[in-house]
Formats: C-alpha cells, sequence, structure tokens
C-alpha cells in the first residue's frame, strides 16, 4: 500500500530523521539549516515546528540551538 508523507518532505513519515533540525540531510546542524529555519518563523504546520506546538517560533530556535553540531 501507499505509504504516508503527511509532512510532504519526500521522505516517507516512518523514515523521519534522527536530526529533526537538520533540515537540508546533511547530517549536521549548521547554517544551511538555520536559514531554512528562519524562511519558516511564524509558519504553522512546518517542519520547523520542533516541538510541534503548531507555530515555528523562539521554543524551536532554542530547539535548534540544542541540536546544533554533528547529528547523533
Amino acid at each position: 500500500g501507499a505509504v504516508p508523507d503527511l509532512d510532504l518532505d519526500g521522505r516517507p513519515d516512518d523514515c523521519e530523521p534522527v536530526c529533526l533540525a537538520d533540515f537540508d540531510g546533511n547530517d549536521i546542524v549548521d547554517g544551511s539549516d538555520l536559514g531554512q529555519f528562519l524562511l519558516e518563523w511564524n509558519a504553522g504546520n512546518s517542519r520547523a515546528d520542533l516541538d510541534g506546538n503548531g507555530i515555528v517560533n523562539g521554543a524551536d530556535f532554542g530547539a535548534m540551538l540544542i541540536a546544533w553540531g554533528a547529528c547523533p
């Protein structure tokens, strides 16, 4: 059957990355990811909503900073 991709990122939802703040998939949370994050600021229903509260805001920025660097 069809594999769901509810966030429309091109990956099946059960294959989501371990490092949620690594938007470009290079296994490092860095400036490239920060740029993509900032483009989503104040957006709802976004992959950049790292804490899942429905909006991209300061709490998500804090989560990104905590994740900064190489992914586990």
